[in-house]
């Protein structure tokens, strides 16, 4: 009799797409989508009224991986974002580009209103076409991926030319605009070096899942996936090791931590295993970081003390203490 029991190439390309689609939300979705729904009342109640004030903003803060950008495109897909037989686009999403010219950024904006401009056109006037075809697209939020990059590598008057085409976008004329902000601690830095900016943003942080306040709920997260799968778990992934092993090979990053589930379980159903085990995730870690086993933290007895480029966000709480639990809830 064989332990194992190969799944077809095709298939296990279906189930590794439909486990990426399974959405699961990190702890502080619920925070960004409640922010949303307030500054999208308060932008539809103002053109009810025919009333207009500034735009406001959100600012998404955390490493990368952490699943700011996964959980932004979630709640955007739920907001209609153009309307076909008008023309109009409710929201648009871009990344910051590198380095953030105020040029280059207006052009970016430009380029998601699908408006097309000559390349010597100066950067004052790509600001006029912007805020003129924000309004006639009534396009009404603007997303910046990457927004750590907004300080740029350029000089001091190029940053300060950058955060205040940041604050026009918020006070044109008729139709200002809100801004949703995504990146790395360094966009805290950018935003709060400016009181007129930082004063018109609320600031939500995607911080590390550690093992000292949410063991349980990523414990239930791998068994979730798998059942997703249909694939049982193997007795040593309950032991008590397992689940910081793999936090720390996430680097306390929700958002990789789902990556390496998903892997783990991708590379038994390819590999033919009838149970979702350690050695899973060890072969896919090694192949995502190309790591040999010494400093694999599935393998390793003194996994903590390898360097995974953990975050720096919160500092580790004392030995033995007891976080508030953070729970991450599925969504399909």
């Amino acid at each position: 009799m064989t332990n194992e029991h190969h799944t077809a190439p095709d298939q296990v390309a279906r189930i590794a797409v439909s486990l990426r689609k399974h959405f699961v939300a990190h702890p502080g979705y619920e925070t960004v989508r409640r922010l949303f729904r307030e500054i999208m009342d308060k932008r539809q109640a103002e053109l009810d009224l025919g009333q207009s004030a500034e735009g406001r903003g959100i600012a998404v803060i955390g490493e990368s991986g952490s699943g700011k950008t996964t959980a932004i495109q979630r709640i955007l897909r739920r907001i209609d974002a153009a309307d076909a037989e008008s023309g109009e686009f409710r929201w648009i999403s871009i990344r910051v580009p590198t380095p953030a010219t105020q040029k280059d950024l207006a052009r970016a904006i430009l380029h998601a209103l699908a408006f097309q401009i000559q390349s010597n056109t100066t950067a004052s006037r790509m600001w006029e076409l912007v805020n003129f075809h924000l309004h006639l697209r009534k396009c009404w939020l603007i997303h910046l991926d990457e927004g750590q990059e907004l300080g740029g590598r350029g000089s001091e008057v190029e940053k300060a030319g950058v955060i205040n085409a940041l604050k026009s976008l918020m006070q044109i004329p008729d139709w200002p605009t809100n801004l949703v902000v995504s990146g790395t601690p360094e966009l805290h830095d950018l935003l709060t070096q400016d009181p007129q900016l930082s004063r018109r943003f609320f600031i939500t942080r995607f911080l590390p899942v550690t093992e000292f306040d949410a063991c349980d709920d990523v414990a239930e997260l791998v068994a979730r996936y798998a059942g997703l799968a249909d694939l049982p778990l193997a007795p040593d992934l309950a032991d008590v090791e397992f689940v910081p092993r793999l936090l720390h090979a996430g680097r306390e990053q929700f958002g990789i931590v789902v990556e390496l589930i998903i892997g783990a379980i991708t590379r038994a159903l390819a590999d033919g295993h009838l149970a979702l085990g350690i050695r899973d995730f060890a072969r896919f870690y090694t192949e995502r970081t190309g790591d040999v086993a010494g400093r694999n933290p599935f393998l390793v007895p003194d996994f903590r003390s390898l360097n995974t480029g953990r975050s720096p966000l919160e500092p580790d709480p004392p030995t033995g203490s007891k976080g508030r639990s953070r729970k991450p809830r599925g969504r399909r």
